[in-house]
């Protein structure tokens, strides 16, 4: 609408209602008036009808046709120009006469059906205008049909006077237009000219121009815009000048600011130098500080770990895997101080790999769970079953978010409970969001509080969330974003605080965890005694997920009632909170519980060796800290029923590789670790102190890898590497960096100097395994294949791939599997027959799940199909030549196991 001129405006907002109302009133006449003449046609008709009528009903009673014709044909003369013919019908309907037989129109002449009113009616045609009036009874009381006279009515004569009538209308509409229209013309060239040139004169100003004044010819308003124009062109002229004035003073100051300026960057330059140098020189002693803190924790881990796979009482165990623990939140705490320093420069490493989600919450649980037994605290972990456990991601990275959260829960919560929650969203068969939150029942956070919790390094008031730097959450928060998740919370002063996380993982189609003795647990009678309600909710989502046959008790009433409802339970698994003037009450539960039950596991929140072995020594057969780890508690439930054979490790079944290695490290700590490692896996080790022994030796033998450290006296690693380059027997040999230089771009830099790959300390033997089988896989022994029993379903060499090359965790796999067939089967068809399409995909779900990690191909494939299908909401009907085949596989794979042999 902006781009309308001034003209256009004028003339639409006078022309166009003047034409709005000429044409509504052009059309109200012209509709009045053509009503008014049809009218008039009629009447006049209907007059000259009725008297004709009687005068013909008296001539035809008496027969005069003659006269009749004459009265017919003179009526038609008088009335000529309005009438076409005359017709006259008599009772019958028949023609009598007509005045004008050549424009007599037979369509309009009366059935005998048709019925004529007293008084007449009027049709209307294309082209004629037809009166019908009736002849006269003889009598009031005759009703018979005498006859009637039909009156033709052309309509050119009506049409021309309606055409005269539209002449005259339209002619005085232009009339009305045109004395309109006269003045707003005259209007514009009063306003529009004028206008005009105050815009060129606005323009001119606008140009820095002195705008021409002419006056003439303009209306009042219009001449004292002009003059305020004028006035502002005036104003605008001294200003510029003002201005020019002030610029110029400007400018002359800012020359002097800005040597000013000059100067003060000069001396931020040698500041920024200086504070790059010391930035360097910090960077440097934290790298320093992380090499010589993991050096000795490379020899604790090591060790530990070595340790470990000897022949270990239960507390022995306990005590070295809490000293692995510890050692490895040490390491943790290293890696933090290396995170801030890498915060800072705006860089922070995730390294995804596949790891066991439960293992590792458990793990991270048990270090948190001392920190919680100091404060009387229930610490609870909750993971959802539907939560897949084989992921991939920065298992470091996870845990340390999770541990800063629980820490702090833990740390600013002074009764109550810490309640962990583990769940997933599925977003495709690859990828998911893993949402972990930690709940306490702590003071919770105020608002001023709340806005600077993600800050770091805020000082607030003493016990507060905010307490400290803050650094924690701070690198909690870049980790989760780095992670492809975030991280947020709730809370309410004195009502708590809940804070949550997410992570973006994907799917680990292998298992990555050893399994758990869990076939031995199935359909074992269970009592659980548990007051604490998260503890106990969370405990029986487990059990319940195994396969056991839970009776639970919160009180001890119900406790009481269980024990007197059946006489023995295979397993009594007591959760209590313990202190030193409490021992007593647990010891009567023992007391109480034992008599009926075969085996006794009690849960107790505290790590004090002495509580545990007083326990133990009271008749319990096992004693654990609270919350469970899956693992111990697997065990403990499970050992009674488990044989007992020695269990063999696989590992030491199969014969050593026949490779010959080199290590060189100046720490004989580190030293005999690596040494310790490769002797599980390789033949011949040699050994060296330092890089100029190692060049020494690699000139003389030749060896399948070398494992050099970094830093070591007489000749470092990266000098002796590139000697052995250069001049050796080893000159392709793969060399393999070990140091605890673990900052972020040293493995980038190691490979450019001639490294092979890069390990850091404290060493894994996994990775170390890995690293020996990447680059030396030809002289690692394959182990003699197994002989597997026939089988037309099963794919023994992919169901040996998807356990990872474990002949034992195939057969137990396997057998799984096949010991849920019958139960699969009967839920599968009990949905089909309930048409349950949620409790079928939910079976068939299962199935899936287990089809993955053993070598059923078909099966695997039917179940996924059928998967598929029930998601997209597919009938039952439609289904059921698939479901069909899935049942006859099944039925088949279980006729099958039944006649192998023990394998």
């Amino acid at each position: 609408m902006t781009k309308i001129g001034l003209r256009s405006w004028l003339l639409l907002c006078t022309v166009l209602p003047a034409l709005l109302v000429s044409v509504f009133c052009a059309s109200y006449f012209s509709y009045v008036r053509y009503q008014e003449i049809t009218l008039s046609f009629t009447q006049q008709a209907r007059q000259i009808a009725l008297p004709l009528a009687i005068s013909s009903q008296d001539l035809l009673s008496r027969q005069n046709l003659v006269t009749l014709q004459q009265l017919f044909d003179s009526t038609h003369r008088l009335n000529s120009p309005l009438l076409s013919n005359i017709s006259l019908f008599d009772a019958n309907r028949q023609p009598l006469l007509h005045t004008n037989p050549q424009q007599a129109d037979a369509e309009l002449q009366l059935s005998q059906i048709q019925q004529l009113p007293a008084n007449g009616f009027t049709l209307e045609t294309d082209k004629y205008l037809a009166v019908y009036q009736p002849l006269p009874a003889k009598t009031v009381d005759d009703n018979s049909n005498n006859g009637y006279i039909l009156l033709q009515l052309p309509k050119a004569q009506l049409q021309l006077a309606l055409q005269n009538m539209l002449l005259h209308i339209s002619m005085l509409t232009l009339s009305f237009l045109l004395a309109v229209t006269i003045p707003t013309l005259f209007l514009l060239r009063r306003l529009y000219q004028p206008v005009r040139r105050l815009q060129q004169q606005l323009q001119q100003l606008i140009n820095g121009q002195t705008p021409n004044v002419v006056a003439d010819g303009m209306v009042r308003e219009l001449s004292a815009l002009q003059n305020c124009l004028i006035q502002l062109s005036g104003r605008l002229s001294a200003q510029e000048q003002e201005t020019q004035q002030q610029i110029e003073q400007v400018t002359s100051d800012l020359q002097q600011s800005m040597e000013q300026l000059e100067v003060q960057n000069i001396e931020l330059d040698f500041s920024r130098r200086k504070a790059q140098e010391e930035n360097r020189q910090k960077s440097d002693f934290l790298a320093k500080m992380s090499h010589e803190l993991r050096t000795p924790l490379n020899g604790v881990i090591g060790f530990t770990r070595q340790l470990l796979k000897t022949q270990l009482s239960s507390n022995q165990y306990d005590y070295l895997t809490t000293i692995q623990k510890s050692a490895n939140s040490l390491l943790r705490l290293v890696n933090d101080v290396l995170d801030f320093s890498k915060l800072e420069e705006g860089r922070l490493s995730i390294n995804p790999e596949p790891f066991s989600l439960r293992d590792l919450l458990n793990d991270a649980t048990e270090l948190l769970a001392a920190n919680a037994f100091e404060k009387h605290l229930e610490l609870v972990l909750m993971v959802e079953p539907s939560c897949p456990d084989d992921l991939v991601a920065d298992p470091t990275r996870f845990v340390q978010v999770l541990m800063n959260i629980a820490g702090n829960a833990i740390k600013f919560t002074d009764h109550g409970s810490i309640v962990i929650r583990v769940s997933a969203t599925l977003l495709n068969e690859d990828q998911l969001f893993l949402h972990c939150s930690v709940q306490d029942t702590g003071r919770g956070i105020n608002e001023v509080q709340q806005a600077q919790l993600f800050q770091g390094f805020t000082q607030s008031e003493s016990r507060s969330h905010q307490s400290g730097s803050g650094l924690g959450l701070m690198i909690s928060q870049r980790l989760t974003k780095a992670m492809g998740g975030n991280i947020g919370f709730e809370s309410k002063p004195a009502e708590g605080s809940t804070f949550w996380f997410t992570l973006k993982c994907l799917r680990h189609q292998l298992s990555v965890a050893d399994s758990l003795p869990l076939d031995v647990l199935e359909n074992k009678s269970l009592l659980y005694f548990e007051p604490q309600q998260h503890s106990r909710e969370a405990t029986l989502s487990v059990l319940h997920s195994w396969g056991l046959q839970v009776t639970a008790c919160a009180t001890k009433g119900q406790l009481q009632q269980a024990l007197a409802q059946r006489k023995r339970y295979d397993i009594s698994l007591i959760g209590r909170t313990i202190a030193l003037n409490q021992v007593n009450q647990v010891l009567a539960l023992i007391q109480q519980v034992k008599p009926q039950s075969g085996h006794t596991c009690l849960l107790v929140n505290t790590l004090s060796p002495h509580l545990r072995e007083s326990i133990l020594s009271a008749g319990a057969d096992a004693c654990l800290s609270k919350p469970p780890h899956l693992r111990k508690l697997a065990a403990a439930l499970a050992q009674p029923y488990l044989s007992e054979k020695t269990i063999i490790d696989e590992q030491s079944d199969q014969s050593l590789s026949n490779l010959k290695v080199l290590t060189v490290d100046d720490n004989d700590a580190n030293l005999k670790l690596i040494n310790t490692l490769l002797a599980e896996q390789v033949e011949h080790i040699d050994s060296a102190q330092d890089g100029a022994e190692a060049w020494h030796k690699a000139t003389q033998h030749v060896y399948d890898i070398i494992f050099m450290d970094i830093n070591m006296p007489v000749m470092d690693g990266i000098t002796a590497c590139q000697r052995i380059r250069q001049s050796s027997l080893n000159e392709h040999t793969p060399i393999v960096a070990v140091t605890a230089h673990a900052v972020d771009g040293e493995r980038a830099r190691l490979l450019t100097l001639g490294f092979n790959e890069f390990l850091s300390k404290p060493l894994d033997e996994n990775m170390l395994h890995c690293t020996l089988r990447e680059f030396c896989p030809v002289g690692r022994t394959q182990p003699p294949a197994p002989n597997w029993p026939v089988s037309k379903l099963i794919d023994w060499p992919l169901a040996l791939e998807r356990a990872s090359g474990k002949c034992s965790l195939v057969k137990e796999m396997l057998q799984m599997l096949v010991s849920s067939i019958p139960a699969s089967r009967a839920a599968m068809q009990h949905a089909q027959a309930t048409h349950n399409t949620a409790e079928l995909l939910q079976q068939v779900h299962k199935l899936h799940g287990a089809c993955c990690y053993t070598g059923v191909p078909r099966l695997k494939q039917l179940a996924e199909l059928l998967e598929t299908q029930l998601k997209q909401d597919e009938k039952l009907a439609q289904l059921e030549p698939e479901l069909l085949e899935l049942d006859d596989i099944m039925q088949a794979l279980w006729q099958e196991s039944q006649q192998w042999s023990d394998w």
